[in-house]
């Protein structure tokens, strides 16, 4: 379904500060850019399943 990467959760709704760091955390493991880059790309795009998507 998409919703699970390994074993980590990719369509989670960021509704707090934590998530929001843990989703960053993610795209910087997955895509080895820098956390500022992520965070742009998270908050221009609203989840981390669709940046991994659009960066696959």
């Amino acid at each position: 379904m998409g919703r699970v990467k390994g074993n980590k959760m990719v369509n989670m709704q960021l509704t707090n500060k934590k998530l929001v760091e843990r989703g960053i955390r993610m795209i910087v493991e997955e895509l080895h850019i820098p956390e500022d880059e992520a965070r742009a790309l998270l908050l221009k795009h609203g989840s981390v399943k669709k940046v991994l998507s659009l960066r696959a």
